[in-house]
């Protein structure tokens, strides 16, 4: 067999895993962060390989990261494809600085089960030691700022030096804390979570106009066989790829 067929069916081999691999390749931003794949992709990859809503990117730090419709980004930290779960925090671990502009209603998810409550955020120019409520990665010198919840009494402390900022409704007490941790889910597409529990991966049934997914068999690597293909000489090589495509073999004995 000829150096340009041995050529010629690389090419086809190359062709044939990229339309179907590459919706299944995993990424890292680094070596111990969370494995990208399917609904998510990395902002590099085609747009086949990840569903609407789930892109992420690598900033120069290698973090895993999250930029939701309003400008708001997370830190990826954790990604639990069956349990359809990501634990994300801050990349300055500051969440209270994104609050104004933090919303999840135009995005794929949601509060996981976090209890939630309505915040008050005030500007206080001296509270006389008073740490309860405070936030200290939004102050400064000469003052601080406070986040009080609906259930809170204000009566019980000094607002005389303090200036009303704005209302948050409806977030977890872990975004006005200082854990720096928020768990959020989804829940289209629900069939990616049960392609995690019976070990396959989850891609687009048909195509991604559709919206429909399905599972597949996590691909075998093909990289053993490239490499036997790259010698042409080796009369292995050339028989398990015509095994492969036997219609070039015939074309090329004709």
């Amino acid at each position: 067999m000829g150096l340009s067929v041995v050529c010629l069916l690389m090419l086809v081999l190359v062709c044939h895993g990229a339309g179907l691999n590459d919706m299944f390749q995993e990424e890292k931003c680094k070596k111990h962060g969370p494995a990208i794949r399917f609904p998510f992709r990395r902002d590099n990859q085609p747009v086949r390989c990840g569903y609407p809503g789930f892109v992420l990117s690598c900033n120069e730090r290698k973090e895993t990261l999250l930029q939701l419709p309003t400008s708001v980004t997370l830190n990826i930290k954790k990604i639990d494809y069956a349990s359809r779960l990501i634990i994300a925090a801050d990349p300055d671990n500051c969440f209270p600085r994104q609050l104004r502009n933090f919303s999840l209603s135009k995005s794929p998810f949601k509060f996981a089960g976090q209890y939630r409550d309505d915040y008050a955020l005030f500007n206080c120019t001296s509270k006389h030691g008073d740490f309860d409520g405070q936030i200290p990665c939004l102050g400064a010198p000469g003052y601080d700022i406070y986040a009080y919840s609906s259930n809170y009494f204000l009566g019980y402390t000094d607002l005389t030096s303090c200036t009303k900022m704005y209302n948050v409704t409806s977030i977890p007490s872990e975004m006005i804390d200082r854990y720096n941790i928020l768990q959020l889910n989804w829940s289209e597409p629900a069939a990616c979570g049960v392609c995690e529990e019976q070990g396959k991966f989850c891609g687009w049934k048909n195509n991604i106009t559709n919206h429909e997914t399905e599972c597949y068999k996590k691909p075998k690597s093909k990289k053993g066989k490239i490499r036997k293909i790259e010698g042409a000489g080796e009369i292995s090589a050339n028989l398990e790829v015509l095994e492969l495509f036997p219609y070039l073999a015939s074309s090329e004995l004709s």
